[in-house]
């Protein structure tokens, strides 16, 4: 942190004692205390003839509004790629002031990548590394983050922020792992990774902090905004800062790609779409994606309207890339859109690593409508957020280190202040990605789980990996290796170095347990997998294309040629027990 004006020594010796203190205050009577302390830094610093203009303290915190779309591609984010199909002017104006950052990289799944943004670490350190069609729910690395690892939501709470959590979570479902014990004051929303659209009282999954909301009814997209709209407006101006989290579930699936299927999305935006020429296949997709910017650009006006714009950071991020309908990508029905990434969702290329971020504060920046070429990633938003609220990012959280770097310098001065180039690790199912500068290192182990966490190692070491030069080839189709000895080896040592070292708890099929997805308040019990679990769960795994956590109807028939739709339909409709039109590996458990 730097300090403008008067005696620095004071200045920060106020704002350390107190960031420092922050985090032991928990309830409701100690956040007063955090006002009033915040109140007598200034009042002290005031006294001793410091000029606190321009001053960042603690004391000034910002509000905080972070935004996660789903499975949004790094394409369809208009100002990235030369995109005239998807209109989206709520996030190209936040752009277009702000600061857009093209090389920012996730880890390639939703729950994964979610979880490095609350904890700043890798998904192989925090705990959650795998998806619900990976192995069975309640299994180590699916459900949930580990408990001695704290969520950015936590270090905010405690630090006196009021938190609200809307729309997805899918950060773990249990008694513990719920938004409510993670430190948010208030959640409204669904635990689990995909619902569908359009929410009714048969059909919902909704829930209001820790129970299930009998009347929530409409668009989830338009509900979501909602909810957190009424959130900013019951905490905006008031002397403790808030933090709202908003994370659609636009554009995951259901999406419609047959005529025989209703629209995701509100007719009107789909008739836009088709409109102005956007193919059928595509319409739906598109038509969600132009509703959320529509219902985002609507929350920025409500900041407007209260006056506390210019006292709020704005992030906007999607959680991994697109699916998309190329042979053999990830996904594999969803007309996603990665512009000229190979891959999408589930994998290490660049269409999967790759997707949209936009950091906006308004008033704050020197000048706006900053493209930075810097390399950043998902664990820097727990970074970036911290030294936002005005507190110490640790060094390590839980017992293993902090991987993300603030980028607040970066975005403050405008892109000016460097952020520094560093080696960026993702592992995904044994799918490897290393970034580091323009080079990139890659591997498909073609692995779900395996025994032993340093069998994944040893076959890293004993395999080929292949390395792309980025600067030259974005699409990720001539192998480096050959050409670039040296960069190969020295990109292989340290992925290798960074594995061992982390020794991550990977999980043991013959260990592995299952735990219903149960709503908090009903009896919950476990039993060891038996045969009959693990054929189900191979078959969820094997139906489940896109690793989203559900099967479809599309899915579960599989291709179509050769055999009894209508038989398979109809069991399908049988194994839907809750009739989403959607099934999850606990209706298949179940029956």
């Amino acid at each position: 942190m730097t300090y403008a004006g008067g005696d620095q020594t004071h200045v920060s010796t106020f704002c350390l004692w107190h960031k420092r203190h922050a985090t032991f205050l928990r309830d409701e009577k100690m956040k007063s205390l955090i006002i009033t302390t915040r109140v007598l830094c200034l009042g002290v610093l005031v006294l001793l003839g410091t000029n606190i203009s321009g001053m960042w303290c603690f004391a000034a915190a910002p509000n905080i509004l972070f935004i996660v779309s789903d499975d949004h591609g790094w394409g369809d984010l208009p100002s990235n790629w030369d995109n005239t199909e998807v209109r989206l002017p709520a996030l190209d104006a936040l752009a277009s002031s702000g600061v857009r950052f093209p090389n920012y990289h996730t880890v390639p799944l939703c729950g994964p990548s979610r979880a490095c943004m609350f904890t700043g670490q890798y998904s192989t350190e925090n705990g959650m590394w795998r998806g619900p069609g990976s192995q069975p729910l309640g299994a180590p690395g699916y459900r949930g983050i580990k408990r001695d690892v704290k969520m950015l939501s936590q270090y905010l709470s405690e630090a006196g922020y009021t938190t609200g959590a809307f729309g997805k979570w899918h950060l773990g479902s249990l008694e513990g792992e719920l938004p409510n014990d993670r430190g948010f004051d208030e959640f409204h929303g669904f635990l689990g990774g995909a619902h569908p659209y359009w929410i009714n009282e048969s059909r919902s999954k909704i829930m209001h902090n820790r129970q299930q909301d009998p009347v929530a009814k409409g668009h989830a997209t338009e509900l979501f905004t909602e909810w957190a709209e009424d959130f900013i407006r019951e905490n905006a101006g008031k002397d403790s800062p808030f933090f709202c989290y908003l994370a659609y579930n636009a554009v995951h699936g259901p999406l419609r790609v047959a005529e025989s299927k209703p629209a995701s999305a509100p007719e009107a935006w789909v008739k836009k779409a088709l409109g102005r020429g956007v193919s059928f296949l595509r319409s739906d997709y598109v038509a969600i994606l132009e509703h959320m910017d529509h219902n985002i650009g609507q929350l920025i006006g409500v900041l407007d309207e209260l006056g506390v714009a210019e006292n709020t950071l704005i992030v906007f991020v999607s959680d991994n890339g697109g699916c998309t309908m190329e042979p053999g990508a990830a996904g594999g029905r969803f007309p996603g859109n990665n512009g000229p990434l190979r891959g999408g969702k589930a994998t290490t290329y660049q269409g999967g690593l790759n997707v949209p971020c936009v950091m906006n504060w308004k008033g704050k920046l020197s000048q706006g409508g900053v493209v930075s070429e810097s390399h950043v990633m998902h664990c820097d938003i727990f970074s970036t957020l911290l030294d936002a609220a005005g507190l110490t990012v640790p060094e390590r959280n839980g017992k293993n280190p902090v991987r993300g770097i603030s980028l607040l310098p970066h975005i403050l001065s405008s892109g000016k202040t460097s952020v520094p180039e560093r080696t960026m690790i993702f592992e995904l199912w044994g799918n490897i990605g290393v970034r580091k500068g323009d080079y990139k290192l890659w591997a498909d182990l073609g692995r779900d789980y395996s025994p032993d966490w340093n069998a994944l190692v040893g076959e890293i070491s004993q395999s080929d990996l292949e390395l792309f030069d980025l600067s030259v080839d974005i699409t990720e189709t001539e192998d480096m290796r050959t050409k670039l000895p040296e960069v190969y080896a020295s990109l292989k040592a340290e992925l290798l170095e960074h594995l061992s070292g982390i020794n991550a708890e990977y999980p043991a099929a013959a260990r592995l347990g299952t735990q219903r997805n149960m709503m908090p308040g009903q009896q919950k019990g476990s039993k060891t997998l038996s045969v009959r679990n693990r054929s189900v769960n191979q078959f969820f795994k094997s139906r489940d294309r896109n690793s989203d956590g559900v099967i479809t109807v599309e899915e579960f028939i599989g291709n179509p040629d050769g055999r009894n739709v209508s038989s398979l339909t109809k069991r399908f409709q049988r194994l839907d027990t809750n009739r989403d039109d959607m099934l999850v590996i606990e209706e298949l458990e179940n029956n």
